[in-house]
This record gives structure tokens, C-alpha cells and sequence, in this order.
């Protein structure tokens, strides 16, 4: 399985297209969409220093049947809405890849950041049927996912368990690796290399997923470009 994010430019007649270029300095992010017979229905978090405006420019859009104010925070600059759209362009390129969302999807200025997980194939019929859809993308990064099992060893795996249920890694630190070192039966030395090299492989597949960072490119390269 595969892990992917895009920034997909919206067609100017979609409504969160529209209203996110109108509005350049608010920010959509959407929370969950339910699919309708006819289009859809988004729950929605809306920050802009004038939300009201913001909410009356959906509600007039084409394509959205229903706005629903769900929460309004006390200076106007944030609301939760409930809308119903008539448009499913949005929706339908998920539906035919069958890709799950990952939660909030942020609108701005016309582009939505999409993060969709699953297989390779199932990704590429994603990015087809935006091309389809007539939606431009840039694909910001595709990451395969990888169990732990594959990513440690089973040695490695076992002394990090341990050492955060020890709270080695709380501040201040409850456990010393002397003690974790005796817990597992195995020399201090051994532990601290073990340990590190638990730490290296899990700090830079984070980075790789999380930071959008190569860990294996060189500092050299990097300021070289």
C-alpha cells in the first residue's frame, strides 16, 4: 500500500473553487463528506477574518443546494458548516478509484491538499480521473507504507517497546539504559546500538512520510542546487 498527497486545482465552477479564489486569504478544511444520490453533503471548518461573508458567498454558489451553520466562534473568524452540493466532480474521482481520504482536506485559493492512501494501481486511476474531471494535480509525494516488522528487527522492535513503556524517553527520563539493558538481558554497549539504530531507521522513515524528506540525500547535494 501506498501513501500519496496532491494539490488538486479546482475548476473555477466548483463551488469551493470559486469561493477559496474569491476569498484568497480563507482557509477550507474539509472534515468528512458524505455521497448523495444527486452530489453530496461536506462538513466544513471555515477560518477567514470575515466567516459571515465567507458562509453567505457558499451559500449563493452554484452548485450548493444547503448551508447549515453548525458553530460560529465568538469573533467571526471561524465557523463549522454543513454543506449540500448538487456538483459531485469532486467526489467522483474518489468513488471510481476507491480511495480512502485522510481527513481534514484544506481548500485554499482554489487547490485542495488530498492525502489518499492505497495501492499503486488504485492511486494511478485516482490521478486519472482527475485528468478525466479536467482537474490539474501536483503530486507532492508517494510514500509505500512499511509494517514495523519489515522496518526493525526483532530485537530492536522489542527494546524500543521497552524503553518508552519504561519511560525512557519521558522528561525527566524514569528509566536509565543501564536498566533497560538489564531488563533485556544484554549488555549496556549492545543496548545503546541497538537502541540508536532503532531510533535512526523509525526517525527517518518519519521524516520520509511526515517531513516530505529524503534521508538518504546529501547535505552536499542539497546545497549544491
Amino acid at each position: 500500500m501506498a501513501r500519496a498527497r496532491l494539490e488538486v486545482t479546482l475548476p473555477d465552477d466548483v463551488w469551493v473553487g470559486q469561493v477559496t479564489r474569491s476569498h484568497p486569504e480563507a482557509t477550507l478544511s474539509v472534515l468528512s463528506v458524505l455521497p448523495t444520490e444527486g452530489g453530496g453533503v461536506a462538513l466544513v471548518s471555515l477560518r477567514d477574518d470575515d466567516a459571515p461573508t465567507v458562509v453567505r458567498d457558499i451559500d449563493a454558489a452554484d452548485g450548493v443546494e444547503e448551508v447549515e451553520l453548525q458553530r460560529a466562534a465568538e469573533d467571526v473568524r471561524e465557523a463549522i458548516i454543513r454543506v449540500e452540493t448538487t456538483d459531485p466532480r469532486l467526489l467522483m474521482p474518489l468513488r471510481d478509484s476507491r480511495l480512502p481520504v485522510e481527513y481534514p482536506v484544506e481548500v485554499t485559493e482554489g487547490t485542495a491538499r488530498i492525502t489518499v492512501a492505497g495501492s499503486r494501481d488504485r492511486l494511478s486511476a485516482f490521478a486519472t480521473a482527475l485528468e478525466t474531471m479536467g482537474m490539474d494535480y501536483v503530486v507532492d509525494y508517494v510514500h509505500d507504507a512499511i509494517d514495523a516488522e519489515d522496518l526493525l528487527t526483532d530485537g530492536q522492535r522489542e527494546l524500543l517497546v521497552s524503553a518508552i513503556r519504561a519511560g525512557y524517553y519521558d522528561t525527566p527520563r524514569e528509566s536509565t539504559l543501564t536498566e533497560l539493558a538489564d531488563r533485556q538481558g544484554i549488555a549496556k554497549s549492545t543496548a545503546s546500538e541497538r537502541l540508536h539504530r532503532a531510533e535512526g531507521k523509525v526517525i527517518k522513515r518519519f521524516a520520509e512520510d511526515a517531513l516530505d524528506i529524503d534521508p538518504d540525500r546529501s547535505p552536499l547535494a542539497a546545497t549544491a542546487e
